[in-house]
């Protein structure tokens, strides 16, 4: 089954491990399935053009949880493989309970997590804070941990021990590097037209992973979904034929794609 991959908050390093895991996917010749949970929509404008495949959004208090059970293994099982990009920490949504997080959506399909955890400032501490995300919502179950900031060979070992300490698996670490260091602006990364040499990106994103992850163990936590059964519509065909709770189709609207400068 696929992992959705979480951090204890933003900026933690979830989209860079997606990004470097669907890059490594792409360069092998397999297809990835790419989703993000909420409504955003700029990293699935990164996550489309690294994967090849448009990212899917995954927003149980948006589009009904009805829509995430079935967008989830449609689109899911098209592909060799898929993973789910959580939003900003682990169980943060839309109140003081798990509506709208990362960690209802887990739940909500069944998926494990990997958590991204910025380490270039910890050692021992990482332990005591992975442990709180382990232990923290019962029936969650925490995959594994990746580490985020690691400076070098001493680093790494120090957290590695840290973590074997509290019997966590470490699947891997993203190290300082200059490919790493997505810009941004108020409302989150730049948009993916308007960043620089992501070819090279895309390289660089697929080297490292090779170099730094535990493929072994991450692999299969990017296997897809069963497909639904043939019984079971298309998940836009079935939102727009109004077969759910709440009301049926309204009149056709036109929609506008903003995208320039002011955007």
């Amino acid at each position: 089954m696929a992992c959705l991959i979480a951090a204890p908050c933003s900026g933690s390093g979830k989209t860079l491990l997606s990004l470097c895991l669907a890059a490594l996917v792409r360069r092998r010749g397999e297809t990835i399935q790419t989703f993000k949970v909420g409504p955003d929509y700029l990293d699935p404008q990164l996550l489309s053009r690294t994967s090849g495949r448009p990212c899917r959004n995954l927003d149980a208090l948006l589009c009904g949880e009805g829509w995430v059970r079935r967008s989830f293994p449609w689109w899911g099982s098209q592909a060799d493989h898929c993973l789910v990009e959580g939003v900003m920490g682990l169980f943060d949504g839309r109140g003081p309970g798990l509506a709208g997080s990362s960690a209802e959506l887990a739940q909500l399909l069944g998926l494990p997590v990997v958590l991204v955890v910025e380490a270039s400032r910890q050692a021992g501490s990482v332990a005591a804070l992975v442990r709180g995300f382990r232990d923290h919502q019962p029936g969650l179950e925490l995959a594994g941990v990746v580490l985020n900031g690691v400076s070098t060979e001493r680093h790494q070992a120090l957290l590695s021990e840290a973590l074997a300490a509290i019997a966590m698996p470490l699947l891997g670490v993203l190290p300082r590097h200059p490919s790493l260091s997505l810009p941004s602006r108020h409302l989150g990364l730049l948009p993916a037209h308007e960043l620089e040499d992501l070819g090279r990106c895309l390289e660089e994103w697929a080297a490292l992973a090779e170099r730094h992850l535990d493929l072994e163990a991450l692999m299969p936590l990017l296997a897809p979904p069963p497909p639904p059964g043939a019984s079971s519509p298309d998940p836009i065909r079935w939102c727009l034929a109004g077969d759910r709770p709440g009301p049926g189709p309204a009149a056709p609207v036109t929609l506008a794609n903003a995208s320039d400068a002011a955007s």
